[in-house]
């Protein structure tokens, strides 16, 4: 989340395309993410709610997925490759 000096303005979505973009160069063909509050905002940036058991063990396995984030944290998916 952006700090609200700050929102309205792109950087969210610079940082993301950033990410995707890193994400392209380590040759991802997936992005997934969890998230408590901006669904809509990453369903403006190509983003789609996906079940949390659809998530590769792999990533539902990282501490973020598993520990930090609440069970009731939205999963969502972007093809990006």
């Amino acid at each position: 989340m952006t700090l609200p000096p700050v929102r309205q303005v792109g950087m969210g979505a610079a940082m993301v395309a950033m990410l995707e973009t890193e994400a392209r160069a380590l040759k991802c063909r997936s992005v997934y993410l969890l998230t408590t509050s901006e669904m809509k905002f990453f369903e403006r940036l190509g983003y789609a709610a996906c079940a949390r058991s659809a998530v590769p063990e792999a990533v539902r396995a990282s501490r973020q997925f598993a520990a930090l984030c609440p069970a009731t944290a939205t999963s969502m998916v972007k093809r990006i490759g």
